[in-house]
């Protein structure tokens, strides 16, 4: 019998439909953008798990030789934006359009363009009560500013949200496709097509490295506590998954390091109090090279797990969501949490309800 609360029951329905949601959405034309974007500097900002998704697309067209960077929302919280050159181009993350958006939209006229990424639509948010999100919706497309809609808008009544970031992550892949034309493209390579068996299959038979050798090891590190080491560039947007855990466990979020900065710091502090840490890696052969090297050092102080991708970077990210996704609803089985009303439910909404810079002093 399940022991999965019923918040889990529900977040094990929505990790089980993910490939339902991104099979139709990616079978859809690419997103249709200005041509003059592929020639503009952009800004990018999303909080929570949405700021995975913002990095994700920055870390894609700085590798495609676009300028691109990652902005947090604080840097919009002013009475005008400092830096900003002549024709960049906003790009803002924010599955359901939260009050937080407003923050940066309120800047946008000093974009030459505006890219909101979300799963929210006018229909939708009006049939939710939320009459301001639906207005703000039509007045930036009446304005020309281009929306890219992904899976799933109504994706709530538990505190974790898994379709939204895995989709907008997916939708800012096929925008760097467009942007940075054959420099991701799918022909004779791993593409998005190869991401949909993860989440059919979390542990794809594709050799020994990539299914690990049972699960209670890696639940009893997710409990203790454990830090996340990368051989690739997924420690640059892979905040999601520290919000995964936070969010579903209610732990401390793991750390996300770049694993040649272990011996910076990291290891002498495992040295005096040891932490499980996982290796998130790929099947690539610099990885595996880098791995193969690294191993002594970092077996020497604490734990070691070595998670390998099936698909290597940038689309190992995705790899990395499903195999966490498997993990976490394992860690619920064996200590069930509620996800409906969790705790400061409700308490917290000075945050969520900031929603515009302040005005000039």
């Amino acid at each position: 019998m399940s022991g999965l609360t019923v918040g889990g029951d529900i977040l094990r329905e929505r990790m089980r439909s993910i490939p339902d949601h991104l099979r139709p959405w990616m079978d859809s034309p690419p997103p249709v953008l200005p041509r003059s974007l592929g020639n503009r500097r952009l800004l990018a900002t999303g909080v929570g798990s949405s700021e995975a998704a913002a990095r994700y697309l920055v870390s894609l067209l700085n590798e495609g030789g676009m300028t691109a960077e990652f902005r947090p929302l604080s840097f919009f919280y002013a009475p005008t934006v400092e830096g900003v050159e002549p024709g960049t181009t906003l790009a803002l993350f924010s599955q359901g359009l939260a009050p937080n958006s407003g923050i940066a939209l309120a800047h946008r006229h000093r974009f030459a363009q505006t890219l909101l990424f979300t799963a929210a639509t006018p229909e939708g948010q009006r049939a939710g009560g939320k009459e301001g999100r639906a207005a703000l919706l039509e007045t930036l497309m009446s304005e020309g500013a281009t929306i890219i809609r992904h899976p799933m808008e109504d994706e709530y009544e538990i505190l974790p949200r898994v379709v939204g970031p895995v989709c907008a992550m997916a939708a800012a892949y096929r925008t760097a496709q467009v942007l940075v034309p054959g420099r991701f493209a799918d022909e004779g390579g791993p593409g998005l097509a190869d991401v949909l068996p993860l989440f059919e299959d979390p542990f794809p038979r594709r050799g020994a490295e990539s299914q690990p050798p049972g699960m209670d090891p890696w639940v009893d590190d997710l409990l203790s506590g454990v830090n996340f080491l990368f051989t690739n560039t997924s420690s640059l947007y892979g905040q999601n998954l520290s919000c995964k855990v936070l969010e579903t466990l209610f732990q401390p979020p793991p750390t996300l390091s770049d694993a040649l900065t272990y011996s910076h710091g990291p290891f002498q502090l495992d040295c005096v109090h040891p932490r499980p840490k996982w290796l998130l890696t790929s099947s690539s052969p610099e990885e595996v090279e880098l791995t193969r090297r690294l191993t002594p050092l970092l077996e020497r102080a604490g734990p070691l797990r070595v998670f390998r991708a099936a698909l290597p970077a940038p689309l190992a990210i995705f790899h990395y969501e499903a195999f966490l996704n498997q993990l976490v609803l394992s860690v619920l089985e064996r200590h069930p949490v509620d996800l409906i009303d969790w705790p400061g439910k409700g308490a917290d909404q000075e945050g969520y309800e900031i929603d515009q810079p302040p005005p000039r002093l």
